[in-house]
């Protein structure tokens, strides 16, 4: 068979976001790697305002802003917008061209485009029933000149929009991020003035596009706006691209265009290719063909969604996927393409069946390795290495396998996505995970990698198949094992050797199962959040694990305690002391057609009413606390969001003369005197208490 290289490949390495693929503009050669619309839920909102439009000239809204920042599809669905409004006014591609010209000059792109009636020549009739005027801002942070003010010029065109004389309305659409967004407030407050529209409009595009406190439990209608019908707003950045309201999540389309048999399984790529069995790009693509692998990684993003608290956009879901079926080009040494450098590394394992460096560098690109790379497996190696000897002469297998495992995580990218996998996902990796149930199939992996790595591979298989390279590293680790006489002089050092050998190979393998089987760390508390996020049954729960933080049996604070300090669990010496506040949490909101839903429910203290996100860490810390983890030993960010809610209690309760009066409030001195207020207007006395 030949030594095939596929182009596919290489299409892939140029969907990461630092590659050609990551900064769109609309109406160039392809709006994202696919060369097709991702069909959304806002693509096909758009669409129906598009026939809405075509339909009606005094249709409502009829001025869009989309929010959000880079990589979240802006560009794309404003395309799509825009082409659909061509067909469903019927301009026979005219109005595409024009665009495609417009947003394609020599030069600096234009930050606004106008189109009118008289531009469209022959179909220019019907435009100019329907809309008349055109205006596409398709970067609002882009100005006109290098001098120019970007958010001043964008407060002058909704100023333009909203003196506006003419019918029909204009058709305004304007990507802006909220950055931008407030910047253009400050500028028509400085020009216009508190209460002129202009700023108005800003200030209730920014409230019903965000997610503060206020929108916590619910926003302002985005569509149309609640203040202007004239005027529409969507947020990019909240709605996950694991949604399945279109039936097929977003993600999982990209990911099976990206491991489409016909790309892969084809005469001249990889299906006659020499190095197709120990290839872990055609591996990765094959097991991801496979519908339950391909939802189980699903899971683990969403899940990772949840536990980071973002949402995954376009741009870095497009480089994750070539992330973990390809790489970077920076992991492919000098070969000029990625398939060459596998066939340089199959043809050094085949010659030499010992040699751990080729080995693992394929076994490390299967797609469970590249989205835990490195991490405790890398640690565990190096700190062996700096710990103990290994003798060259006595143990080469051995020396090879750890001394590569440890470079593992050496001289890695620094691009955006692997960053992002390292410090925001690598807390979900299966391979630091001992599952407590017996019967859980990594904790039947890892234990049996506790007795032999001939054990391991036994209990791995039986799970489900290894790959073929995957297969050749547990030989080289078995050989590794074989090299070690537990009954020498030197059994200590033979001990801590195999018990390496066994606890890396069976991290290897725990994460390349675990990923493909569903499991990682943290997944039954990351259920049952995921599961509680809409439940109000369930986060009612968590409001009885929360009562007791704040006072279940009364409110009572330590008056000499310092902001960020852990609250000590005996009665502080000098307290302020009053009613149990009231608490209830807000299930998060479903998407509705007026305004998006988001996966954040909340925590409500009532008089004073202050609302707490409820994250997956707090909500974690809350779980914790049910099963006996003192309030100190939360983490500093749950504690942080408890201070503010008892210190903005505790600065009601302290202005509330009526309450010192009626004996509700007081300020306890250890357990013996108290200080309160015998009657109104009067001076604080000492009492017994």
């Amino acid at each position: 068979m030949p030594a095939n290289v596929n182009p596919h490949v290489i299409e892939l390495l140029s969907w990461h976001g630092h590659a050609s693929g990551g900064v769109h503009v609309p109406f160039q050669l392809r709006s994202n790697p696919l060369g097709q619309v991702i069909v959304t839920p806002l693509v096909q909102r758009l669409r129906g305002l598009a026939r809405e439009i075509a339909s009606n000239a005094a249709s409502l809204p009829r001025w869009v802003f989309l929010v959000g920042g880079p990589g979240n599809g802006k560009s794309e669905t404003v395309q799509d917008f825009l082409v659909s409004l061509d067909e469903e006014l019927g301009l026979n591609g005219v109005l595409r061209q024009l665009l495609t010209r417009r947003f394609s000059p020599p030069g600096v792109l234009p930050r606004k485009v106008e189109v009118f009636p008289a531009d469209l020549g022959d179909v220019g009739t019907q435009f100019a029933a329907r809309v008349g005027r055109l205006v596409v801002v398709q970067d609002a942070t882009a100005t006109e000149s290098a001098l120019g003010d970007a958010a001043n010029e964008l407060a002058h065109d909704l100023a333009d929009l909203l003196t506006y004389p003419d019918e029909p309305l204009p058709v305004f659409v304007a990507c802006a991020n909220r950055g931008l967004l407030a910047r253009a407030m400050n500028e028509a407050f400085r020009e216009f003035g508190k209460d002129n529209p202009v700023t108005s409009l800003l200030r209730n595009v920014i409230q019903a596009s965000s997610l503060g406190r206020e929108t916590l439990a619910g926003r302002k209608s985005c569509w149309p706006l609640e203040s202007d019908g004239r005027f529409a707003c969507w947020p990019l950045d909240i709605e996950s691209l694991l949604s399945l309201d279109t039936g097929t999540s977003a993600l999982d389309g990209m990911l099976l265009r990206a491991v489409d048999e016909s790309q892969w399984e084809i005469a001249g790529r990889c299906q006659d290719c020499t190095s197709r069995a120990l290839c872990a790009f055609r591996q990765n693509a094959e097991w991801l063909r496979d519908d339950d692998t391909r939802k189980n990684l699903l899971l683990i993003l969403r899940h990772g969604e949840l536990a980071r608290g973002q949402r995954w956009n376009f741009r870095d879901a497009f480089s994750l996927i070539a992330e973990l079926l390809v790489g970077q080009w920076s992991d492919f040494d000098a070969a000029t393409h990625p398939c060459n450098w596998v066939h340089q590394n199959v043809a050094s394992a085949t010659a030499a069946p010992d040699d751990a460096t080729s080995v693992l560098a394929l076994a490390l690109r299967g797609f469970g390795n590249a989205m835990f790379r490195g991490g405790h497996i890398t640690q565990a190696a190096k700190l062996f290495l700096k710990n103990r000897t290994i003798d060259a002469l006595t143990h080469p297998i051995s020396l090879r396998l750890v001394e590569a495992l440890a470079a593992a995580g050496d001289g890695g990218s620094t691009k955006s996505i692997r960053e992002m996998l390292a410090h925001d996902h690598s807390r979900l990796d299966p391979a630091s995970t001992t599952p407590t149930e017996p019967a859980h199939p990594l904790r039947l992996i890892e234990d049996a990698f506790c007795q032999s790595v001939e054990q391991g591979r036994i209990s791995a298989t039986q799970t489900l198949p290894l790959s073929s390279v995957e297969d050749l590293l547990l030989n080289i680790f078995e050989r590794a094992e074989g090299e070690w006489n537990l009954l020498a002089r030197e059994s200590a050092i033979a001990i801590a050797a195999v018990c390496l050998l066994r606890k890396l190979a069976g991290m290897l393998i725990k994460r390349s199962a675990g990923i493909r089987l569903g499991y990682h760390a943290l997944d039954e508390l990351l259920a049952s959040y995921e599961a509680s996020i809409r439940d109000a049954p369930r986060l009612a729960k968590v409001r009885d694990a929360l009562l007791p933080l704040l006072g279940d049996q009364g409110f009572t604070f330590n008056l000499v305690e310092i902001i960020g300090q852990p609250t000590a669990e005996s009665r502080p010496l000098v307290n302020l002391q009053g009613l149990a506040p009231g608490v209830k949490v807000l299930p998060a909101p479903s998407t509705t057609s007026t305004e998006p839903g988001h996966d954040v429910p909340c925590v409500e203290v009532t008089d004073p009413t202050y609302r707490i996100p409820l994250t997956f860490d707090f909500f974690m810390a809350l779980q914790l606390r049910k099963s006996g983890c003192a309030g100190s030993s939360l983490p500093a960010s749950v504690r942080a969001a408890l201070d503010r809610v008892r210190h903005r209690y505790a600065g009601e309760l302290c202005r509330k003369e009526d309450r010192f009066v009626d004996g509700r409030t007081f300020i306890g001195l250890g357990t013996e005197k108290k200080i309160g207020i015998s009657a109104s207007g009067s001076p604080p006395s000492l009492t017994d208490a």
